[in-house]
């Protein structure tokens, strides 16, 4: 039999087939080709065994092995696991060799595994966990390139939450690192697991799943253990007791063997006495043969949970130090424990066996001493809750206290759910009548960022009822956001409003006031509902008249500013108001009701300050990076993509968007992912991408407009030019014209925001519509001159040129460039320029059609403008003039994200910088840079700053 080590051949009977896909697999790591192997199988088929057998190989070849186990108790500790597999590697590790694997975005995780973590983001972040989750998988590529690593987790079935989302981050981005997960699981339940249970069944993951021994394997197991050759009567007793479980069939044996039965026919009769409960009987009969002292600590150590402490099991058993060690040798020469430094049962089997034979007095008075131990030795707070959370309500104040301080550590760690559940548990103790509100808040809090709609009737009752004005104004925030992101934002406004309303009218409450003034302002152009619902709000709003100098100030200045643009007022007022909110300092975390930075920021690039808009987004990208805040980058990529659409940076917009939409699906409220794919079906059409790609970019981004969010209006722009391009023009402005009915906080009335009506002007024109194309652009042009911002002026002259007479095109396209010149907008200026080399070839003027052909040519190949450019190419041909086909290759072939690799590596990052900085893998890293390398013919990274400097200019 080929082996993956030296094991007992009983213990690897039937399972040729599975060690050898371990071994293939673990191979295969040392190639930098990282697997997810997973044993799974009802408990005691052999999950364990085959996991040892592979962490064994696994060392042989020389690999670094990090194991855990889970466990029942340790689903209550969040990140236990992960601790388990890292902390003390990293703990132990000299200074040298610590710092190094902690480098870079593994920085992120050092707080987790070598002190207290920061608190939790607050509401509606989307964050929660992501900043650990990439720090760890960093920590473990860092410690990867030293050796493959494996990371073994035993009993997946009874991990923690917050680790299993860790170790399926970790599954997701393997490709080309040498790690491998290995794991061992019973069968799970998708709705209580779902990362956990969405790992086992990715299509990638190498699934083994033992089966039942044959009658040949359970035969042969009996003849080593009885050392005799069984009956086949026998063995067939034996098959129908065990089912052909290999570990149920090894206690049946023990007990068969203790009691003397041979393996013959007449005794295979006396098989099913044995174990009438399965093996739960033979478990037990073993331990009464124990001493005292032995069962004592055996139901002590079912109590605490495997990994106990010895000397926590001894106190709880009442054992002196003397009896200990003896106790523990007896228990672990009969199988029930494990040799070794940890406190273990050989089987979780075992330890439900004997927990399960405790009465319920017993069990109960057990976890109440384990909890008072475990406290007076000051264990942290979660695990000695883990004890209390089994024992009954008994109006413990102390038990109160415990609970609600496990809570906030497991809410700090990301794991919502169990900090509802012990909050729960302590609102059954009761609290003192004092107390009781705070409980029902961090319940609903606790709830909220769960995501459960248990979260509604805590936080209600709480702004409802309660009389601590910060209390009211918390739980209003909490609901509010959990109402925003379920569409439900006029719900949300209201409940703000009702918050404000019970706060009475004092100093003491100015905080509290201005708190909730912020969210509902920050919510006021999140939908249309909620825009309605504020008007009253905001209209009684007053600039400060200076920079702001706190977050109510920005909130009230951005809020403003977005009101000049969207109702159609003053360009410059809403461009100064913009620039003094920001000057309250840019958030690194705008999610985190910090929506006045992501306002201020839009109406900057809606007033043409496109650079400061770009600046303002690169700095809070940049902070929100070394964060992890990945939900916070998705949203600012999503708006710095729109913005590059504007500046004409195709390549760049589409590099952010995509980079937006990879990360959203990790993130919680990242909406504005909306706008990411609107910059890159936009930027798409300009770069030649077919409307069919674009259609499907949109479907399976999974969104949709919406009325009630507001950037969902770009989203239905782009549409209706994918729909144009397709060929369905009177499909694309029927899409057009329903954007009249759409509330103003959509952008539906300012050009500058959205320049819809030129766009249907020109489609109308496509159909021989012709008075009510000039209707649309006269309307715009209206509008935009009104409001004043160059481009949206420039971008309705172009439609009234194109629409309205021939004679007056030229001119009014000339006025156009004029607007464009000082606007950083490379695109629009290339489009009119072509325009005006096309009127003046139509009209006859080739000599005067020369130079705006070439000079648009040229700007939007620099703006990677593949449609304009062919356009550009047919009109020179016209008139006699064929410049020079660049072709798609160098760097007007490259991808956006193969732009954006080398672009990064141009300034000095390294491969591993890179993927940090982009959240991916060095594997994609390199896989993009190569290419790049190949498009651009360079050999060197020394090379990439000048080739790309010239192409792209």
């Amino acid at each position: 039999m080929d082996t993956l080590a030296g094991t007992g051949p009983a213990a690897l009977l039937e399972r040729e087939n599975e060690l050898e896909r371990a071994r293939v697999a673990l191979r295969a790591v040392g190639r930098q080709t990282g697997c997810v192997l997973v044993v799974q199988g009802a408990a005691g088929i052999g999950k364990s065994r085959l996991l040892g057998e592979a962490r064994a190989y696994a060392s042989q070849l020389g690999y670094r092995v990090l194991s855990a186990r889970a466990t029942e108790l340790e689903e209550g500790f969040p990140f236990g696991v992960v601790r388990q597999l890292f902390e003390r590697l990293v703990c132990d590790a000299g200074d040298d060799e610590r710092a190094r694997w902690l480098t870079g975005a593994a920085a992120l995780a050092a707080d987790l595994l070598t002190g207290a973590p920061a608190p939790a983001p607050g509401p509606a972040t989307g964050d929660y966990g992501y900043a650990w989750q990439h720090g760890l998988y960093w920590l473990a590529s860092n410690i990867a390139t030293d050796a493959p690593l494996v990371l073994a987790v035993d009993d997946l079935q009874w991990i923690d939450r917050p680790s299993a989302r860790v170790l399926a981050f970790i599954a997701r981005r393997l490709e080309g690192l040498p790690l491998a997960l290995v794991l061992a699981t019973r069968w799970l339940d998708p709705d209580a697991m779902p990362a956990s249970a969405a790992l086992v069944a990715d299509p990638a993951t190498e699934l083994l799943r033992p089966a039942a021994l044959s009658t040949a394997a359970v035969a042969a197991v009996i003849a080593a253990r009885l050392a005799a050759e069984p009956h086949d009567r026998f063995v067939a007793a034996c098959l129908e007791v065990t089912g052909g479980n290999p570990f149920l069939v090894g206690e049946l044996l023990d007990e068969a063997a203790s009691c003397g039965l041979p393996p013959t026919a007449a005794a295979a009769a006396d098989l099913a006495g044995l174990v009438p409960r399965g093996v739960a009987n033979a478990v037990l009969l073993r331990l009464s043969r124990q001493s005292p002292a032995a069962a004592g600590l055996a139901r002590a150590v079912s109590v605490l949970g495997d990994g106990a402490r010895a000397g926590d099991a001894a106190r709880l058993a009442g054992l002196e130090a003397e009896e200990v060690e003896a106790a523990m040798a007896s228990l672990v020469s009969t199988g029930i424990l494990e040799p070794g430094g940890t406190v273990r049962f050989s089987h979780p089997i075992l330890r439900s066996a004997i927990y399960s034979d405790l009465s319920p007095a017993e069990r109960a008075r057990l976890h109440r001493d384990a909890a008072r131990l475990l406290a007076e030795r000051g264990a942290p707070a979660g695990q000695v809750a883990a004890q209390a959370m089994h024992t009954d309500p008994a109006a413990d104040l102390d038990a109160v206290a415990l609970l609600r301080a496990a809570a906030r550590d497991a809410l700090a760690l990301g794991d919502a759910p169990r900090a509802a559940a012990l909050l729960a548990r302590a609102l059954d103790e009761p609290p003192p009548p004092d107390d009781r509100a705070a409980v029902v808040l961090e319940l609903g809090q606790a709830h909220a960022r769960a995501g459960a709609p248990e979260a509604v009737a805590p936080l209600s009752e709480i702004v409802s009822h309660a009389d601590d004005p910060s209390m009211i104004v918390a739980a209003a925030i909490e609901l509010s956001g959990m109402l925003f992101f379920a569409d439900r934002a006029e719900e949300g406004i209201a409940i703000l409003r009702r918050a404000r309303q019970r706060l009475p009218d004092s100093a003491p409450t100015h905080a509290a006031r201005e708190q909730l003034e912020v969210a509902l302002l920050g919510g006021s152009y999140t939908s249309a509902s909620a825009r309605r619902t504020a008007d009253s709000t905001i209209a009684a709003l007053t600039d400060p008249g200076r920079p702001a100098g706190s977050v109510l100030e920005a909130t009230t200045l951005a809020t403003m500013a977005m009101d000049e643009v969207m109702y159609l007022r003053s360009s410059a007022l809403a461009a100064d108001r913009a620039h003094r909110a920001l000057a309250a300092g840019l958030p690194p975390e705008p999610q985190r009701g910090e929506a006045w930075a992501i306002v201020a920021l839009a109406v900057l690039a809606a007033t043409d300050e496109l650079d400061a808009a770009l600046r303002g987004t690169d700095e809070v990208i940049a902070r929100a990076r070394e964060l992890g805040a990945a939900g916070s980058v998705a949203t600012m990529l999503a708006l710095r993509a729109f913005i590059g659409v504007r500046r004409g940076d195709l390549l760049a917009a589409q590099a952010d968007a995509q980079a937006s939409i990879e990360l959203a699906p990790d993130m919680l409220g990242t909406e504005f992912v909306v706008l990411a794919v609107s910059a890159a079906v936009l930027a798409g059409l300009e770069r030649d991408e077919t409307p069919g790609a674009l259609r499907r970019l949109i479907e399976d981004a999974g969104i949709r407009y919406d009325t009630e969010f507001s950037p969902s209006s770009q989203l239905r722009y782009a549409s209706s030019k994918v729909r144009a391009a397709a060929g369905n023009v009177e499909g694309a402005i029927e899409e057009l014209l329903a954007c009249d009915g759409d509330h103003p906080a959509l952008g539906v009335l300012n050009p500058a925001v959205l320049a819809w009506r030129s766009a249907a002007a020109l489609m109308l024109a496509e159909v021989g519509r012709h008075e009510e194309a000039r209707a649309f652009a006269a309307d715009e042009l209206r509008r935009a001159e009104a409001f004043g911002t160059p481009r949206a002026i420039a971008l309705a002259l172009r439609a009234t040129a194109l629409v309205g007479p021939s004679h007056e095109r030229a001119a009014r396209l000339k006025r156009a460039l004029v607007l464009l010149e000082p606007v950083r907008d490379r695109l629009e200026h290339a489009r009119v320029l072509v325009d005006l080399g096309a009127t003046q070839r139509a009209a006859g003027q080739r000599a005067a059609a020369r130079a705006p052909l070439l000079d648009g040519l040229a700007l939007a190949a620099r703006c990677g403008a593949l449609t304009l450019e062919r356009r550009a190419r047919a009109e020179l041909a016209a008139i006699g003039i064929r410049p020079r086909t660049a072709g798609r290759a160098g760097a007007a072939s490259l991808t956006p994200s193969e732009q954006r690799v080398a672009e990064l590596a141009a300034a000095g990052q390294t491969n591993r910088e890179i993927a940090q900085t982009l959240f991916v893998t060095e594997k994609t890293v390199e896989t993009h840079l190569g290419r790049a390398f190949r498009k651009l013919d360079v050999t060197s990274r020394r090379q990439l700053p000048d080739v790309l400097a010239g192409a792209l200019g």
